[in-house]
């Protein structure tokens, strides 16, 4: 059984530069499990890319390559397209098969549990089709609307849902509502054993990682970066209503100040932690790793290689 290495946790774990540092010792390459960073030109909101890292970029045409190392999975659609957890599934699945002529060591490296789950088997899709006139109209509705739909049409899947995360509470009404079945079935591999190694930490250092990070891609860009996604044209699109980009949005606004918008980043990047920690915590089979420990890349690596 050919090994992949699923690398995950929360935002500001530091799970990239792991993978990076890993794929260099071992010939790997990287398959990004993150459900924001699929989008063209969302790159600093995002968490691309690194900060205060002095590592060589090549946007190729199909991946990018950080320092030699493939990374697979940014810049995959336009922020107005549909793109579900079926869609990265078979995107990936490809990369890690054995038809890979050099045998590249993969690390599926991202904080989007659920992209991870189906991806890897543990959940299998619900094969509806996307229904763009049917989404639409959902998109003009607030959270709070969305939310009550849902509960009022299945509450069942409304108690096991992230309520507060638009997109999801989307995808969940368009399963509910849409009754075109997609008939294609994933490709799973059935010669791929997945190996799950989580990063953690406690909250207060999370919540300080995260902090810092605002803090510096706000001075490297995330405000030009939001203005030119303005300027394509993105503005209703729900990517712009989420982490990171709503703020920024209101700062150009003038809606909000300059620290007003970093404070309400910060403060939604940690509620998105706090979800994402549910999340894994209900994933079986993962082996943590405490990230403030100082030898916690050596572990990892050893326990690759054990």
């Amino acid at each position: 059984m050919k090994k992949v290495f699923v690398i995950l946790g929360p935002t500001s774990s530091g799970k990239t530069s792991l993978a990076l540092k890993l794929a260099k010792k071992m010939n790997g390459e990287i398959i990004s499990a993150d459900s924001r960073q699929i989008y063209k030109t969302m790159d600093i909101g995002t968490g691309k890319l690194p900060i205060n890292a002095n590592v060589k970029i090549v946007r190729d045409v199909d991946k990018w390559i950080i320092d030699g190392i493939n990374v697979w999975g940014y810049d995959l659609v336009t922020p107005d397209a549909f793109f579900s957890a079926y869609d990265f599934a078979k995107f990936a699945l490809p990369k890690i098969s054995r038809g890979n002529p050099e045998n590249k060591t993969m690390f599926v490296v991202g904080g989007t549990g659920f992209y991870i789950d189906i991806l890897t088997g543990r959940v299998k899709p619900s094969n509806v089709m996307p229904d763009l006139e049917l989404r639409a109209t959902l998109e003009t509705l607030s959270t709070e609307e969305l939310q009550k739909k849902l509960e009022s049409l299945n509450p069942q899947e409304y108690t096991k849902i992230d309520q507060k995360n638009p997109v999801r509470l989307l995808r969940a009404l368009e399963k509910n509502l849409n009754k075109s079945v997609n008939t294609v079935e994933l490709p799973y591999l059935n010669d791929v054993e997945f190996v799950f190694i989580g990063l953690t930490a406690s909250r207060e250092i999370l919540y300080a990682r995260a902090d810092l990070w605002v803090e510096n891609i706000w001075q490297t860009g995330l405000i030009s970066e939001t203005e030119s996604l303005l300027q394509l044209g993105y503005k209703d699109s729900p990517k712009m209503s989420g982490l990171v980009y709503k703020s920024a949005v209101a700062f150009i606004n003038k809606e909000l100040s300059e620290q007003q918008a970093k404070e309400r980043i910060k403060f939604d990047i940690h509620a998105y932690i706090r979800r994402q920690q549910t999340y894994f915590k209900k994933m079986p089979n993962v082996n943590w790793f405490d990230i403030s420990t100082d030898d916690f890349s050596d572990l990892i690596y050893n326990f690759i290689n054990g």
